[in-house]
């Protein structure tokens, strides 16, 4: 009876192996999009190895180590088959089903985001060391804001020079430079529009530049403020200073420099009394879009 008892564990624990081994993958996230339900979407899995099943349950991590866990409900293949499974290399669409809304946060579910079986002990702690690694690095700005550390990268097109300005927006010279937080949840943008700029280290004060800083600390909409100033028309003062101008080419500049100041809060309704302190601000190597014609935005 005890060989009988000890014969069926080692087929049992063989089997389990077996089965656990024939679930093991590793994937990241294509595009998805939300279906009927708050919890249900549809989209690509990039499977980097081993096979993934219908009916399996997933756990998908997002680069901060918020996990998102879900079922493979459907897989349809290239030909617009259903098929039960599929393995590395292969395309397919799937259909999943959340255990919970994914689209909320800063980290919500999106592109890029790696894919394990579900119960996977993932290493979320080399996860975060890793995008905190990437973070870091796409960071052009740092900057002492009331005492804690803001860190802005330049957004999409964020940072150009109009030699002749706009026409209908900003008919004069200036330089823009928006940064957006890297560090979720902090959704918070920094304009900062700089009036006639030398095409050289300078310094401008607050009469010379009109910034926006807006958004909220912890991401939540109507946490939404508003700080700073327009036309130069500052109640405070607010110097940035470029100590580096390096022209690359006739459409391409590299610029470094510092912030430093205060912005007072901006209300439309009542007296605003906040006011955002900013120390010791440095950003480095920003590259610059050059636009030597005055630009038309409503021709084009």
């Amino acid at each position: 009876m005890k060989n009988l008892l000890l014969l069926l564990t080692f087929l049992f624990c063989t089997l389990a192996t077996k089965e656990l081994h024939a679930q093991t993958f590793t994937g990241k996230t294509g595009d998805l999009y939300l279906g009927e339900n708050d919890t249900d979407f549809s989209g690509s899995l990039e499977i980097l190895s081993g096979v993934i099943k219908k009916n399996d349950k997933i756990d998908i991590y997002a680069e901060t180590g918020r996990k998102f866990t879900a079922t493979i409900t459907k897989i349809t293949g290239d030909d617009r088959k259903e098929i039960n499974q599929c393995k590395a290399g292969q395309y397919a669409y799937f259909d999943l089903k959340f255990t919970a809304n994914p689209s909320t946060g800063n980290d919500y579910l999106r592109k890029g985001y790696k894919v394990f079986p579900a119960g996977f002990q993932a290493n979320s702690s080399s996860m975060k060391a890793e995008t905190e690694a990437k973070l870091a690095q796409s960071a052009s700005l740092k900057v002492t804001l009331d005492g804690k550390t803001f860190r802005g990268a330049i957004t999409y097109k964020g940072a150009s020079f109009w030699k002749k300005g706009v026409k209908k927006v900003l008919e004069k010279p200036y330089l823009q430079l928006q940064f957006r937080s890297v560090d979720t949840p902090d959704d918070r943008t920094l304009t900062i529009q700089l009036f006639n700029p030398k095409e050289a280290p300078a310094k401008y004060g607050a009469s010379d530049m009109e910034i926006n800083f807006s958004g909220a600390s912890d991401g939540v909409k109507e946490h939404t403020t508003l700080f700073g100033f327009v036309n130069g028309k500052a109640d405070t003062q607010f110097t940035v200073e470029l100590n580096k101008w390096q022209k690359v080419s006739n459409t391409k500049a590299i610029i470094s420099g510092k912030i430093y100041g205060e912005l007072k809060e901006i209300k439309i309704f009542g007296k605003a009394k906040a006011i955002n302190k900013f120390e010791n601000g440095i950003f480095e190597n920003v590259e610059v879009e050059v636009f030597n014609e005055i630009y038309d935005f409503l021709n084009k």
